[in-house]
C-alpha cells in the first residue's frame, strides 16, 4: 500500500466493502458455521445470568450475527453498523430490536444502560479501537461485560508472513493446511478483489488492524481496556493452525485436547492461534 490510510479512508472502505459483501455475507464467513454459533451463544447466555438480561448493544452488527443469538437471553437489543446494505438484512421481526447507522466513535444512546456490548470479527476494521472501546465503556452499567471474537492474532500473522518468505525450496516442504492457511492470510484480499470486484486496496483498509498492521497484540489491546477503565480484561488466544479439520476429520473431543495442550505451553505456542477473544467488565 503506497500511502498510509486515514481514519475516513478506512471508514469509507468498509462501507464499500461489505456493501459489496452484504447480499452474501452469511453464507460466506466461517463465524457462521453451527459449532461457532453454539459456542458464541453459550458465552451469550453465560453473559446475560452473571451481567443481567435487560440491554444488549452490538457494535458492527453486521447482518446481525450476534442479534439473532442473543435474541433469547437479551430484552432490548440495540445493533450499530455504518453499512446501509448489512443494516437492511438484519431480521427485525422483533420489537426488541432497534437498528442504528452510526459511527461505533459515537453513539446517540444514554450512558450506563447496556449490560453486555459486543463486537464480534469488529474491531480489526477500526483505524484505531480506542474511541469505540471508549464508548463501549460509556455505555456498559457498572457490571457489565464487554465481548468480542474473531480479531487477528499479530504473532500468528507475523509467522504466516515470515514463513512466506522463505526460499521456494523451503516452501516446497510445506504442508497443504500450512500452504492453504498462508493463502488465506497472506492472499485474502487478493480473492475477494478476483470474487467481489473490490479493490484489494480497500479490502486492506477495510481489514486495516489486520492486513495494514499485521493483527493485534493482546497485551496492548489489555493496556488500552485499562487505561479506559475497565476493571477486568482477559484477552484469549484462540482456533489453532488446522483446527476445523482436525474438528471434522476427528472430533470435537480431540480438537479440544489439542487445544488444551496449546495453552498449557503458552507464551510459546502463542504464534500457533489465529484469533483473539476479549471479555472486560466495567
Amino acid at each position: 500500500m503506497k500511502d498510509s490510510p486515514k481514519k475516513d479512508d478506512v471508514l469509507k472502505a468498509n462501507i464499500d466493502l461489505h456493501t459489496a459483501l452484504a447480499s452474501t455475507y452469511e453464507t460466506d464467513q466461517p463465524h457462521y458455521l453451527p459449532e461457532n454459533k453454539a459456542l458464541v451463544s453459550a458465552r451469550l447466555a453465560r453473559f446475560a445470568s452473571t451481567s443481567g438480561n435487560d440491554v444488549l448493544i452490538d457494535l458492527g452488527c453486521g447482518t446481525g450475527f450476534i442479534i439473532d443469538l442473543a435474541l433469547p437471553y437479551y430484552k432490548t437489543i440495540f445493533g450499530i453498523d455504518i453499512t446501509p446494505a448489512m443494516l437492511s438484512k438484519v431480521n427485525l421481526s422483533l420489537e426488541k430490536v432497534k437498528l442504528f447507522q452510526f459511527n461505533t466513535e459515537s453513539i446517540p444512546l444514554d450512558g450506563n444502560i447496556a449490560n453486555a456490548v459486543t463486537a464480534n470479527s469488529f474491531l480489526h476494521h477500526l483505524y484505531d479501537i480506542r474511541p469505540t472501546i471508549a464508548e463501549a465503556y460509556r455505555l456498559l452499567k457498572n457490571g457489565g461485560v464487554f465481548y468480542s471474537e474473531e480479531d487477528p492474532n499479530a504473532y500468528f500473522w507475523e509467522s504466516m508472513k515470515s514463513l512466506s518468505e522463505c526460499s521456494d525450496e523451503v516452501k516446497n516442504s510445506y504442508s497443504d493446511i500450512l500452504n492453504r492457511e498462508l493463502s488465506n492470510t497472506l492472499k485474502a484480499h487478493k480473492k475477494i478483489e478476483v470474487l467481489k470486484g473490490v479493490d484489494a486496496q480497500v479490502v486492506q483498509m477495510a481489514e486495516y488492524q489486520k492486513m495494514v498492521k499485521g493483527g493485534m497484540r493482546p497485551e496492548e489491546i489489555e493496556a488500552i481496556f485499562h487505561e479506559i477503565g475497565f476493571s477486568k480484561v482477559n484477552v484469549e488466544y484462540y482456533w489453532f493452525l488446522g483446527q476445523a479439520k482436525i474438528t471434522h476429520q476427528f472430533s470435537s473431543e480431540v480438537s479440544e485436547n489439542i487445544e488444551y495442550f496449546l495453552r498449557s505451553v503458552l507464551p510459546l505456542s502463542k504464534h500457533l492461534f489465529k484469533y483473539l477473544r476479549v471479555e472486560a467488565w466495567k
